[in-house]
């Protein structure tokens, strides 16, 4: 029996086109990236998510954070746009889909091709964001398929900034653990 212990490594390069980041990116060992991926600075990946941008890019903005479980699909024609300071939960699927700036998409929650959640909104733990649908700024959306329920208050705004700011700087600490990783994969 071997005493070697396994190198996980979360990069995959597809066709030429690898991962981008920056060392201020934390990415589980755990976690898998595939293709043509750009995190901007301060992104985070968390446990067992799965980006693969094999037909077309990925793009995650600044300080978003992509929690545990998540699968983030980009079809040909169909770039994935995340913008910064977002946070996907736990379990998310994003296919073909942009998520604008501040935004919360719920645990479970499904956001499908060509759909765009609009900048601060919430999208409801198990709710489904149907192709082409466009969330207006500042909405929670509830639901199967998702429908707008109400515009946010600002107490919302404030609790899904709070959730935002938890995860982000967790982060922070997972990344002192872990240290950061170069885009081959290979520790720094």
């Amino acid at each position: 029996m071997s005493s070697h212990l396994i190198n996980f490594d979360p990069i995959t390069p597809f066709e030429g086109k690898s991962p981008q980041f920056d060392e201020t990116v934390f990415i589980d060992p755990s976690a898998r990236l595939i293709g043509e991926i750009i995190l901007k600075k301060e992104v985070s990946i968390w446990p067992f998510a799965l980006l693969r941008a094999d037909s077309d890019r990925i793009v995650v903005g600044e300080r978003s954070v992509i929690l545990d479980k998540v699968l983030i699909e980009s079809p040909t024609g169909r770039p994935v746009i995340i913008e910064r300071d977002v946070l996907i939960s736990h379990g998310v699927i994003l296919h073909g889909c942009i998520v604008r700036e501040g935004a919360v998409v719920g645990i479970g929650a499904i956001v499908l091709d060509g759909a765009e959640v609009g900048k601060n909104s919430v999208i409801g733990s198990g709710s489904v964001v149907p192709p082409g649908m466009k969330v207006p700024e500042g909405s929670l959306v509830l639901g199967i398929p998702g429908k707008v329920v109400k515009q946010l208050d600002e107490e919302a705004m404030r609790r899904s900034r709070e959730q935002w700011v938890e995860a982000y700087e967790k982060a922070k600490k997972y990344l002192k653990i872990f240290g950061p990783l170069s885009p081959l994969g290979l520790k720094r």
